[in-house]
């Protein structure tokens, strides 16, 4: 009732002074504690491995794991610790859309995972695959490592999500995604180059389709991009002459009736209410059932677009597949609740590919960063403790909220039950995010994009060029149709 409103605004202000405080201070402390001034106590010499704990995936869970393990195992040199990552940085994702936005720079929300160790052995690149029987991982040919197996005593699988297209090849060939800082980084460079085309075509209706946006999805992810680009869009009109803000059109595609189901309805109403305002059109309780070159393809009809991004599914990555282990409907590795796999004594998993009890619920932990960080938290603790035979914890989270930016000085946040909208909310989506993104070095950086956002037009500076005979894109486009997993970040949605 409204006591209990109360009681929860003071905790709500308490957590938001916490966070920004403690973020603000970790990022003063963090060249000490684990840059180059760090004063650990280093081997005499080489120290003989009797233990390999090996960790596949370099998100949110990955590397909370791996910063457990490291903590728990300070006096245990002899067990080495691996990381195994596509790439060599952390992806904050809850700002990928920033990034597509040209809101912020897309190296100032990904630190090194280097910067986050001082003694895991990050290894950048792939598993082609896993033998449970031998303990050995066989890496990709293009790893950064000369050797390409892998043993390991202990493995914890966190290797987060994959875009799932429902088996519908023009959608997977023909609409960007938004899981990786590439992601991102294409997505912004594409909307740039419609409008480059646009700006020199003499036919209107062909302008109209170039400077459409569809985006598929109508949960967090989808949301917030189709916001960000609306903005962007609109905000970039002014550099090109022969280009009217009414040739614009920002599309959201939603299978479900209501847009952001994850929050109340009032809120999702209220989200719909003011991005229609913006100029966002709306497609709700339909589905996308194709796309082809030029073109979107809705139920019976299309949408004339050179520009679609799918958001609408995820699925786990495929390479669990190989582990020989029982998979849940939904293809994730069904853990208990200290995020052990069942049928394996030395597998742990985490993060979106695992199917996590949530003991507060009595359901499944949902698949968000904030879950994903406790949950790498949990099992890193858990692997350090069976090898050192001290009893493992369950895992235990109760999520605080859920936030969705809407574009400029817009959003919508559910925390602690409480509703929040508008600039407010706002606030406390920029606030929250920049307090969790990890270094003061990354959270000055970007504090600084958003200043300069406020007094400069966006940046239209296009770092990929489509018209060159070798785009990134087509190199892009070329690795998705690998049947090599890319171990991206975990995590997910966000909330």
């Amino acid at each position: 009732g409204a006591g209990a409103a109360q009681d929860a605004i003071p905790k709500l202000f308490l957590y938001l002074l916490q966070g920004g405080g403690s973020g603000f201070l970790y990022g003063l402390l963090f060249p000490f504690i684990n840059g180059p001034l760090r004063l650990w106590p280093k081997p005499a010499g080489p120290v003989p491995i009797s233990q390999r704990v090996v960790i596949v995936g370099g998100g949110y869970a990955g590397v909370a794991a791996a910063q457990a393990l490291e903590k728990e195992l300070d006096k245990h040199p002899e067990v080495a610790i691996y990381l195994i990552s596509q790439n060599n940085y952390l992806i904050h994702t809850p700002m990928l859309s920033e990034v597509s936005a040209s809101s912020v720079n897309a190296q100032n929300i990904s630190p090194t995972l280097r910067s986050f160790f001082h003694r895991v052995q990050v290894i950048q690149g792939d598993v082609a695959g896993v033998d449970l029987a031998t303990g050995q991982l066989q890496l990709t040919a293009d790893t950064r490592s000369a050797e390409k197996t892998l043993s390991f005593d202990q493995l914890i699988m966190a290797v987060g999500s994959v875009p799932n297209f429902f088996g519908n090849e023009s959608i997977a060939q023909n609409a960007f995604t938004l899981k990786s800082l590439d992601d991102a980084v294409l997505i912004r460079n594409q909307i740039i180059d419609m409008f480059e085309r646009a700006d020199l075509e003499p036919d209107p209706a062909q302008r109209r389709q170039l400077l459409t946006f569809v985006v598929a999805g109508g949960g967090f992810a989808g949301v917030e991009l189709l916001g960000g680009i609306n903005d962007f869009a609109r905000g970039i009109c002014a550099f090109y002459p022969n280009v009217h803000p009414a040739d614009l059109r920002t599309v959201l595609v939603h299978s479900r009736d209501r847009i952001l189901p994850e929050l109340s309805e009032k809120l999702g109403e209220f989200a719909r209410e003011k991005l229609a305002e913006r100029g966002v059109e709306f497609q709700l309780g339909v589905r996308v059932t194709g796309a082809r070159r030029g073109a979107v393809l809705i139920g019976d009809g299309a949408i004339p677009s050179h520009t679609f991004v799918w958001t609408a599914g995820n699925q786990p990555s495929p390479i669990l597949q190989q582990l020989g282990l029982p998979l849940t409907e939904r293809g994730q590795l069904a853990v208990d609740n200290q995020l052990q796999v069942s049928g394996a004594d030395n597998v742990w998993a985490a993060g979106d590919c695992a199917q996590v009890p949530d003991l507060t619920t009595g359901g499944t932990a949902p698949p968000t960063a904030q879950h994903a960080l406790r949950e790498g938290k949990t099992v890193g603790y858990n692997v350090a403790a069976t090898l050192l035979g001290k009893p493992t914890k369950p895992f235990k989270f109760k999520m605080i909220g859920s936030l969705a930016a809407l574009g400029h000085q817009l959003a919508v946040a559910e925390i602690f039950g409480i509703r929040f909208s508008g600039f407010l909310a706002w606030l406390m989506w920029r606030g929250i995010y920049l307090s969790k993104l990890p270094t003061l070095q990354k959270q000055v950086r970007v504090l600084l994009d958003w200043l300069l956002d406020i007094f400069f037009p966006p940046d239209i500076v296009q770092t990929v060029n489509f018209s060159r005979p070798d785009p990134v894109r087509q190199r892009y486009r070329q690795e998705q149709d690998q049947t090599i997993v890319d171990l991206g970040p975990s995590g997910g949605q966000h909330g």
